[in-house]
This record gives structure tokens, C-alpha cells and sequence, in this order.
């Protein structure tokens, strides 16, 4: 099995429990996604990531409520050494979170479209993230191979 198939069936595995109304309930969708184990939890969250930010950035991936995931997905992030995608991301929050909220009212205010930069498409977070995103396109191939590497040695 090829680093892409692992990938997609892990991902596959960890959204088994979920719908569309998991969706909408910012709690349980946190809970379930926390209550993963760890190596499921570490594809969920980075396989998002991935997936918004190939597809419209880092301010589609906050915009969407995915960054709710944000803080969790910088610990997967480390557990897997994506140092480079790790720090893109470290970079984006804080600008994101310029405000310095705590990560449960951020996570809360993400998922409610309560960040008046990303739903008001703030210019200057817009650009700042826009060079996020090159940055990761630069290097999304070795993140999926790190996170496929981790996959083959935590299954």
C-alpha cells in the first residue's frame, strides 16, 4: 500500500463516526475528533489541514471552521516532525489569534464565524496568510510523506 492509499484509509477509519450533524455541534465534532486514538486523530487533523489549504489557504481552512482544530493540529504536527508545516501554521494562529484568546474561546469563536479578520476578509491577514499558503505549497509532498512514514511505523 502506497503512502496515498494509508492516508485515505486512515482518514477514512477516523470519519466513521461522523455527519453532518456532527458538524454542526462544535462540541461533540471537538470530542469526537479528541477522543480518537492518537494515530487516527494525527491523520484527521493534518489530512484537513491539507485538504483546506490546498484548496482555497489557510483562510478557507479558518473560514470553514476547520481551524478549530488549529492548536490539535500543531501537536500532530510535532508528533510527526513537519517542522516546516508546523511552523506555517504557528504563524497563521497568530495572526489569526492576534487577540491572545485562550484556545477554548478561539476553537469556540472559529467555529461560530466569530473572527471578524477571516469572515470580514481582513486585507492584511488575508495577504499575511496568502504567504502561508505559498510556503506550504511548497512543501505539502514531504508532509504527506512524513505523515505516511508515521502511518507505516504507528498503526
Amino acid at each position: 500500500m502506497n503512502n496515498e492509499e494509508l492516508i485515505n484509509n486512515k482518514f477514512k477509519e477516523s470519519v466513521q463516526g461522523i455527519d453532518e450533524s456532527t458538524l454542526s455541534k462544535e462540541e461533540f465534532w471537538y470530542k469526537y475528533v479528541i477522543n480518537l486514538p492518537i494515530h487516527l486523530r494525527i491523520v484527521y487533523t493534518i489530512f484537513i489541514l491539507h485538504q483546506q489549504v490546498l484548496n482555497g489557504g489557510f483562510h478557507q481552512y479558518f473560514l470553514n471552521g476547520y481551524g478549530l482544530f488549529g492548536y490539535l493540529t500543531l501537536d500532530a504536527l510535532a508528533t510527526i516532525n513537519a517542522d516546516f508545516t508546523r511552523n506555517q501554521l504557528k504563524e497563521a494562529l497568530e495572526k489569526v489569534n492576534s487577540e491572545g484568546l485562550d484556545v477554548e474561546t478561539f476553537r469556540k469563536k472559529v467555529f461560530k464565524k466569530e473572527i471578524d479578520k477571516i469572515t470580514n476578509f481582513d486585507e492584511g491577514l488575508c495577504d499575511f496568510l496568502e504567504m502561508c499558503d505559498d510556503k506550504f505549497y511548497e512543501t505539502e509532498q514531504s508532509l504527506l510523506n512524513l505523515l505516511g512514514l508515521y502511518l507505516m511505523n504507528n498503526p
